[in-house]
Parts: C-alpha cells; structure tokens; sequence
C-alpha cells in the first residue's frame, strides 16, 4: 500500500503536508470508534429492541467505509480525478468568443459524459469527482478578487488555459462560471471539506482545533493530525 508523505505534526495551528497518495486517512482505532458509535445509533433508533447487534456492525462498517474510501478506492478516484481534469482543461481550451455559464455546463457535462462512456470508472466514481472538482470551483470563485491566477491556481488549475485572453474574455469568464456554479446549486462561500473528500491543491484548516492540513497535489483530506476530526475549511 502506498504511503502518505505527511510533516511531522506541529501543535495546533500547524501545517501538515500530504501529497496526492493514497495511504489511511484516519487510525485503525479512531476508525472502529466511528464504527461502534454508529452501531450504537442504529440500535438506540429503535430502542435497543429487536434486530441484531451484528447486523448493526456490519451496516455500520459499509457506512464507515462510504464515507473513508479504502487505499484503492482513493487510487480510483484519483485517477478518475486526473482524467476529468484533463478533460476539462482540453474542452475548455476549445471555448472562444462565446463565454457564458451554458457553455461552462456544457463542457463539464461532456467531460463527465466522455469518462462515463470510456467505461473505466463507474458513473459513481465519475459524479464523485465531478462534485470535488465544482466544490473547489465555488470555493476559489468566493474568493476570487483581481487575481485570476489566484482563482484558476485554487480551482485544480482548469481556467489556466483563459489566462492569456484578455480583461475583458476574463470578466465574462468570471461571471459565467459564477452563473454556472448557481444554476448547479453550488452555493459560492466557504464551504466545509470531511476528511475523505477529495479536494484541489491548498490548506485547510481543522474546524475545531484549527490545525492545518496542506495538500501538495490533489487528494483525500485525512482526518485532522492533530485531534482527529473530519471537518475542515480552504484557507
């Protein structure tokens, strides 16, 4: 199994760096704490009564396990990941004078539609990524300001490709993509990531000890090296 390259963990408020690599993304333990708490549940829904505790363990571990992809469902994604990104930058480098958020929805249907259709990843894995890749989009659109290099640098590099068009394609480009991203209801603003999620390049920071996490290349967000827990926010 291929190991995440991860800093030696500094007190809170740190940074931690991981590269793009599958590897755990949280501790055997803390993951079957998650496993019996959510069994737990199961059983308290409906009163301790009836049903089986086994039963509960093992629906609670395919929870657990949707929400933590195993080493080679991270390597997929990833992948899969890769290949939309490409993709996209390859259709978006095709969009000339015409610039608004029906052509932005255009071409990310037929990038996803083109992977779907090579049939090596599942539709699933295909809309998963999808989702990290608008995610990101609406995060770095949030925060957008004069720089579009700051904005195409946080949003998995797919707008790069404009960066030579000229203010006034760049200002059409920056509304459509904000159109495109509400039609799609993703909300613009800072959105929270779970450890598990697949995100761009950048730094996120634990919501509840404020501990930094760097990701080097695109990856899954572990859990927090500090205290564990599985939310975060882009810097």
């Amino acid at each position: 199994m291929a190991k995440m390259k991860v800093a030696k963990k500094e007190p809170t408020g740190g940074v931690a760096g991981q590269q793009g690599q599958p590897g755990r993304l949280v501790p055997e333990a803390e993951r079957q704490h998650m496993v019996a708490e959510a069994a737990y549940f199961r059983a308290l829904e409906r009163g301790f009564t009836g049903g089986d505790s086994v039963d509960d363990w093992l629906v609670a571990e395919r929870e657990i396990g949707r929400l933590l992809p195993s080493p080679e469902q991270q390597k997929e994604e990833l992948e899969a990941y890769e290949k939309l990104r490409l993709e996209l930058k390859r259709r978006l480098t095709e969009v000339r004078d015409t610039i608004n958020a029906e052509t932005i929805r255009q071409v990310f249907d037929k990038a996803a539609a083109r992977l779907k259709e090579a049939g090596e990843y599942t539709a699933d894995t295909v809309d998963k990524v999808a989702a990290s890749i608008e995610k990101d989009i609406a995060g770095a659109a949030a925060k957008m300001g004069p720089r579009w290099e700051a904005f195409t640098e946080k949003s998995a590099d797919l707008f790069g490709v404009w960066r030579d068009r000229g203010g006034m394609f760049l200002a059409r480009a920056a509304g459509a993509v904000g159109e495109w991203l509400q039609r799609s209801g993703v909300k613009l603003g800072q959105r929270v990531y779970r450890t598990g999620e697949m995100a761009a390049p950048g730094t996120f920071e634990c919501t509840a000890c404020g501990e930094r996490t760097e990701l080097q290349t695109p990856a899954h967000l572990p859990a927090c090296g500090h205290c564990q827990k599985m939310e975060f926010r882009r810097c």
